[in-house]
Formats: C-alpha cells, structure tokens, sequence
C-alpha cells in the first residue's frame, strides 16, 4: 500500500468517525448572536434613555450657575443706566492679586458684551465677558473663568455722573471683582 492510499484510507476512516451534529452546532452560534445582538441594543437604548433623561433635568432644572446669568433682552438696549461706552481706570495692586494693578478699559458695549482690556502684568481671562443692567443695578460675570471660577456673578450698583461711572459692590463674593470694579474711579475714556 503506497502513502497516498494510506493518507486517503486514514482520512475516510477519520471522516466516518467523526460525524458533527451541525444543527446543535448551528442553534448555538445563531443563540449566541441573538444574545450578542439584544445586548447592543439594550445599551444603544439605556443611553438614549440616560441622554434624554440629562436633557429633561437640564431644561427642567437649568444648568445651576445660569440661573444667575445676565439677563440680556433681545434687540433692546442693555442698560436701564446709561452705561455703554468706553472707561479707564487705575486699579491700585490688590493684597491677593497683585498683577492686576495697572490702566483697565472697560467698554459696555449693546447686546450685554463688556469688553475689557487689562494692563500688560495682568496674565488672567478677560474675554468673553458679558453684564446686564437692570434699573441701577448692574450683574457681570467678569473673572468668572479663572480668578471667581465657581462664584455668582458680582451685582453692583451704578451712578453715573457726567463722565464718571461709579460701580458700588452691592453682593460679589469675588474679592479680585470687587478689587477692580469697585474700587476704581472710572472715566470716558476716548
């Protein structure tokens, strides 16, 4: 008997012998998918579930320091007092916050955008800066990205006398706010 004969004989026998129950096999493989498919959707829903879920209790519930938001009305000027404009200040060098000494510039600008220009020894986040005036009283979230991070915003009261603009600390837990817009005389700056 050659080698051929041998090999093929051995693989006949061996096929004979084995004889696979392909549809056992073939029900487990599908359950097994079947199972793997019910889990993705499963998770697919629990975090369409748990999305809509977050979107309700924020717009029931609001995002927490929003509440205390400027209210900016649309299309209408920003000030009860007339404010908009540009001012100048010195601000003295603040025991906690001594590189914010210097010229400051703010301008109240329409739409509730304060735009602020700081002295070159200040090295902190004075853009996107927003204020909102509401009879004499004016609210600002200036600082509130890094010096008040997770503060209210500061509420100060305005008075506006020829081309002074005083702002009085009415409640603003920020001391480097009030530092700076509470303790300095402003003036119309050109």
């Amino acid at each position: 008997m050659s080698v051929d004969e041998r090999l093929r004989s051995g693989l006949v026998r061996n096929a004979r012998s084995l004889d696979p129950d392909v549809e056992v096999l073939l029900e487990s493989a599908l359950a097994t998918h079947r199972r793997a498919l019910w889990l993705r959707w499963g998770a697919a829903a629990g975090g369409l579930v748990a999305a809509a879920s977050a979107a309700i209790v924020l717009v029931i519930g609001g995002w927490g320091s929003d509440r205390d938001a400027p209210v900016l009305p649309a299309k209408t000027p920003t000030a009860s007092v007339a404010i908009q404009g540009r001012y100048a200040g010195q601000v003295a060098a603040l025991p906690t916050v001594p590189e914010v000494a210097g010229r400051w510039v703010l301008e109240f600008k329409a739409g509730g955008v304060l735009t602020v220009t700081a002295p070159p020894t200040y090295s902190g986040v004075v853009s996107g800066v927003l204020y909102a005036v509401q009879g004499q009283e004016m609210r600002t979230d200036l600082f509130s990205q890094d010096r008040c991070a997770g503060q209210p915003l500061g509420r100060y009261a305005v008075t506006r006398t020829g081309s002074q603009l005083a702002l009085m600390a009415v409640d603003d837990p920020c001391a480097a706010r009030v530092g700076v817009l509470g303790a300095t005389a402003w003036t119309v700056a050109p």
